[in-house]
C-alpha cells in the first residue's frame, strides 16, 4: 500500500484526488496539511477524518509517515517552499499545476529532486483520448486551444501540447492569431499554435495534430472526463514512485518553462527561448491569483 500525503486543500483537486486514491486498490491517504489560505480548519479536520488520515500542523511532519506527497496549493508561489523539503528528504513528490511562477523556482525544484521522484503538472495529458495519440511524420503541426486564465488554466493546454509533440521547446512567439495565442517551435522542427484563452462557455480543450495523418481530440470536463484524467495521473505518479517510470519528469519541467515563456512572449511581444534573459526575469505572482480564487467545491 502506497500511503500518500496531501499538502494543501485549496482547490477541488484535493477532493478529486482523494476519490482517485480511495478507489485505487494500492493507495490510501495517510497525512494531510493545509495552510488555511482558502479553507478553514474545520474543513481540514473533516477532510482528514473522511479519509482516515492524520492532520498535521506542519507539512514536513508527515515525511516519515507517508510514501509520497501531492502538493495541491492553488498559490503556485508556495510550491517551491513546500516541495523542496520533501524532495530533499527523498519523499516522492507530485506538484499540481502550474508548477511554478518563475524559472528560478523551476530550477530550484529540479535541483532538489536529484534522484527523488518528481512528478506533476496538468492532468489533461492523462485523459484516455490523449494518452494513445501518436502524430508521426516530418514537419508536424499542432494546434491547441484552452480556456480561462492564460497561466492557471493555460497550463492544461501547454502541458498536453508538450506531451503530444514529445520534444523540448526551442522558441515561443506571440502569434498573429485571435486571443492570447503563441507560436511554438520545438527542437525537432515541429510547430504548434496554442491559444491560452479560448472560449470558456464549453470548458473544453481542443487539440489537432497534423503529420502523416490528422488527429483531432477534445477533452471535456464532465464528471467522467475528470475522473478518468485524475485516475490516469495517479497511476502515472505511482509508476514513477515504483521506479517503472523516469524519476524526474523532464517533460513536466520543460512544459513548466514553456508556460512561463508563452506568457512572457505575450507580455513582452518578443520571441522567447529557454535561455532568454526575458524568461529568466519573468515572474507570475500566484498570490494575486489567490486573492480572487474560489474553488469549484
Amino acid at each position: 500500500m502506497v500511503e500518500i500525503g496531501i499538502v494543501g486543500l485549496d482547490t477541488s483537486h484535493a477532493e478529486s484526488y482523494a476519490m482517485a486514491i480511495r478507489n485505487h486498490p494500492e493507495t490510501s491517504i495517510a497525512g494531510v496539511w493545509d495552510g488555511g489560505a482558502v479553507r478553514d480548519r474545520a474543513y481540514a479536520r473533516a477532510y482528514s477524518e473522511r479519509n482516515g488520515a492524520t492532520l498535521y500542523d506542519e507539512p514536513l511532519e508527515m515525511a516519515d509517515d507517508v510514501d509520497a506527497v501531492m502538493i495541491l496549493t492553488v498559490d503556485w508561489t508556495t510550491h517551491r517552499d513546500l516541495a523542496v523539503p520533501f524532495l530533499r528528504d527523498a519523499v516522492p513528490t507530485a506538484i499540481d499545476k502550474p508548477i511554478a511562477g518563475s524559472l528560478e523556482d523551476v530550477r530550484a525544484i529540479k535541483s532538489a529532486a536529484d534522484d527523488t521522484t518528481l512528478f506533476g503538472g496538468s492532468a489533461v495529458p492523462y485523459h484516455p483520448s490523449l494518452r494513445s495519440v501518436r502524430v508521426a511524420g516530418n514537419g508536424r503541426l499542432f494546434y491547441g486551444a484552452g480556456y480561462g486564465d492564460p497561466f492557471y488554466y493555460g497550463c492544461h493546454v501547454v502541458d498536453a501540447i508538450r506531451v503530444l509533440v514529445g520534444h523540448r521547446w526551442a522558441s515561443v512567439s506571440p502569434a498573429d492569431s485571435p486571443g492570447r495565442s503563441v507560436d511554438v517551435i520545438f527542437v525537432d522542427g515541429s510547430h504548434a499554435t496554442v491559444r491560452l484563452d479560448g472560449a470558456s462557455d464549453r470548458e473544453t480543450f481542443t487539440f489537432v495534430g497534423v503529420g502523416d495523418e490528422t488527429v483531432v481530440r477534445e477533452v471535456g470536463t464532465s464528471d467522467g472526463d475528470l475522473e478518468a484524467m485524475y485516475r490516469g495521473y495517479l497511476n502515472a505518479f505511482l509508476e514513477a514512485v515504483a521506479g517503472t517510470r523516469d524519476a524526474t519528469d523532464e517533460r513536466m519541467l520543460d512544459a513548466a518553462t514553456l508556460l512561463l515563456g508563452a506568457n512572457a512572449a505575450l507580455e513582452t511581444g518578443r520571441t522567447i527561448t529557454p535561455t532568454s534573459d526575458s524568461l529568466a526575469a519573468y515572474d507570475v505572482d500566484g498570490r494575486a491569483f489567490l486573492e480572487d480564487y474560489q474553488p469549484y467545491y
